[in-house]
């Protein structure tokens, strides 16, 4: 298992993300698009998920309510290939390093198009989370994306600004709404298939516009701490983070304690083609 070194860690705290360059062999990213693919070009059957609370409309398994894009929702329930990103030993001990006791909490997938257009600034931590105490980093919540295909300039990549973990003034958003390297301090993330880059939700983040005709995939596992990691606090999307029995039954055990909070939350039900094989 991978140790983070101390360079990491500081990169990490100064800048509120690291990329880690090949970190996911090529063979499993080539399984990983395949299933993408063929879970992007069918219609999914979400009747197991009824008398959920959930949003009307919001993120259904297939989200293509973004034009020019495709959002998959709660992936290890679409094929068991993506069980090989969960407890992945490139990734898990910077889960570790920087949250303390991670839970996996939500998987999702994006793939864009050309015209899908820039989003807007955000973060899903208020700065005030992340904090720094004898030395130990904390992170309430991580998110962890793999690049699945490249990103590169014109792709729709991630936009940051490297730092605003630790901001105490806010974007004026009527001049810097959405992603842009006109930000003050934005860079664009790229990378190629295989990379991964792991960033606090602290940090001010945004997709910036697709101009490219290729496809730009990537895929999101967000973890947030064991204390944190209830349905009750985000309850309106358990339809995609939860996993029933029947799907951690076939998790080793390092994915079962990084989803163990999922033994708690609802009764077993069944998910149309949760079991399908990657064959």
């Amino acid at each position: 298992m991978h140790e983070v070194t101390a360079e990491e860690r500081f990169l990490f705290d100064i800048q509120g993300y690291l990329i880690l360059r090949g970190a996911i062999d090529g063979d499993l990213i080539t399984a990983l698009d395949k299933a993408l693919i063929a879970n992007e070009a069918i219609d999914h059957d979400e009747s197991w998920a009824e008398g959920l609370p959930i949003v009307a409309g919001q993120h259904f398994t297939k989200d293509t309510n973004t034009a020019n894009q495709i959002r998959l929702n709660g992936l290890p329930r679409l094929d068991p290939v993506f069980d090989q990103l969960i407890a992945h030993p490139a990734i898990l001990p910077y889960l570790n390093e920087f949250i303390g006791e991670p839970q996996l909490v939500n998987t999702w997938s994006i793939s864009k198009f050309e015209g899908r257009e820039a989003t807007g600034w955000h973060n899903g931590l208020p700065t005030d989370d992340y904090r720094v105490l004898n030395g130990v980093i904390r992170s309430p919540m991580l998110n962890v994306v793999t690049m699945v295909t490249p990103n590169h300039p014109g792709d729709g990549c991630f936009t940051i600004i490297p730092g605003s973990h630790k901001k105490n003034l806010s974007l004026d958003y009527k001049r810097w709404g959405s992603a842009g390297l006109d930000t003050p301090g934005a860079i664009e993330v790229t990378g190629d298939p295989g990379d991964v880059m792991i960033f606090t939700e602290a940090l001010t983040h945004a997709g910036a516009k697709k101009t490219t005709k290729r496809r730009r995939t990537t895929l999101q596992y967000n973890h947030m701490h064991l204390h944190r990691s209830s349905p009750m606090w985000d309850h309106h999307n358990a339809r995609h983070y939860w996993m029933p029995p029947s799907i951690r039954e076939r998790f080793t055990p390092e994915q079962k304690h990084l989803t163990r909070w999922m033994s708690y939350t609802l009764p077993d039900r069944s998910v149309p083609g949760a079991e399908r094989s990657n064959d």
